[in-house]
């Protein structure tokens, strides 16, 4: 039971610093990315390439950017590489107290035939591969043809989204792709971006040649973090919301989210600069209907002619799911009830009625991964009795 409630504490301290971090740097990134499109590029000093006025918290400030480097290197000099690295070292931290962990609860699907180990292994080894396959993608010519750089990742995301169906439960594969995401963005940053920003450092010092090549490596690896924090911010919430992830389709869903969230941040980058399109607000807002009208509930392929009871209904409850939603939980997993949600006495089941017809017969994200194996029966019964008047 300790051991239970000390992981609690550790997973609650990892996820507040990893909203935290996260802030820090898509607030950075988004910041930074407004500053560039708002610079004013005329009037300038010799060797600045824009400049900006503006007003925060009571005081007015003024910015320049520099065209290479300035005469001096000013002390101190600020980086923002810290948010990148604590976002993903407390995410990772994260996935592994949640997902790694309790594998076979969280991370596998209730009908996997793999091993926690081997379940283990295929999440790293995509961190990995996603990484590698996109940089190489960089470090070629099929980077200058946006269209095409940005299909190839489009479809690396969607065989991955669906190769990991078939293994993993549908929550656990959100989670997966937003750290495989998450994964290339703090890469960048630490392999391209940082070590890009070092050797302009270093030429300010020696007063040497900066090639134009080298700031657009960095350019072009922070501005494909700026498309990429969009789905990685929806990856982290999509958990708290069943609906998106528990279909059969759950993959699909998730490559359709990818997709618009990515001409969502289009549409505000092409804003920043004066060049925004009314027809990317039409093609992403019918993609938004179109998406809520095929996840809309619809009625059970099982039907049920009789009326079902409370007895009926606390019987499959009690099998089902008070070994977790219970003032004293007896699984292996939770020391407390999840959020309180409590389920023990016939007044209870009805007071979460609506609850339970959401997670176990909508969504049927639970049970948890299905370990009890509610049958689609005893789903059916569940839904006649919370639709009953």
């Amino acid at each position: 039971m300790m051991k239970l409630y000390l992981i609690d504490w550790l997973s609650l301290s990892l996820k507040l610093l990893h909203v935290i971090a996260g802030i820090a740097w898509i607030g950075a990134s988004f910041y930074f990315n407004w500053l560039e499109n708002k610079l004013n590029r005329v009037n300038n000093r010799d060797g600045i390439a824009g400049h900006l006025w503006a007003v925060h918290g009571g005081g007015f400030y003024y910015l320049e950017k520099y065209k290479k480097y300035p005469q001096a290197l000013p002390e101190p000099l600020h980086w923002f590489k810290w948010e990148a690295y604590f976002t993903w070292i407390s995410g990772f931290l994260l996935l592994s107290v949640i997902y790694y962990f309790n594998a076979t609860t969280y991370l596998l699907a209730s009908d996997s035939s793999i091993s926690s180990v081997y379940g283990i292994l295929s999440s790293l080894l995509g961190l990995l591969l996603f990484w590698v396959i996109y940089d190489l993608l960089c470090k070629s010519k099929v980077v200058n043809k946006s269209l095409i750089f940005i299909g190839i990742i489009f479809v690396i995301i969607s065989i991955s989204a669906y190769l990991y169906s078939t293994i993993f439960n549908p929550r656990a594969v959100y989670m997966q792709i937003g750290a495989m995401i998450g994964t290339v963005m703090v890469a960048n940053v630490f392999f391209v971006i940082i070590p890009v920003q070092k050797k302009l450092v270093a030429a300010c010092e020696n007063s040497t040649e900066v090639s134009k090549e080298l700031g657009l490596m960095g350019y072009t690896r922070s501005r494909h973090n700026n498309y990429f924090t969009l789905p990685v911010l929806f990856m982290m919430i999509s958990g708290h919301y069943p609906m998106i992830y528990s279909g059969d389709y759950g993959w699909l869903v998730l490559i359709a989210v990818v997709g618009i969230l990515v001409m969502i941040r289009h549409y505000f980058n092409l804003r920043g600069v004066g060049q925004a399109k009314n027809s990317l607000i039409a093609i992403i807002t019918v993609s938004v209907l179109a998406l809520i009208y095929a996840l809309a509930p619809s009625q059970s392929k099982v039907q049920s002619q009789e009326a079902v009871s409370i007895a009926q209904v606390q019987e499959i409850i009690e099998k089902h799911c008070v070994s977790c939603h219970a003032s004293v939980p007896s699984s292996e997993v939770f020391a407390v009830a999840p959020n309180g949600f409590m389920v023990e006495t016939k007044e209870q089941i009805i007071a979460h009625k609506n609850q339970i017809y959401q997670q176990a017969v909508l969504s049927k994200i639970m049970p948890l991964g299905n370990t009890t194996n509610m049958t689609e029966e005893e789903r059916e019964k569940l839904r006649v009795w919370a639709e009953a008047e």
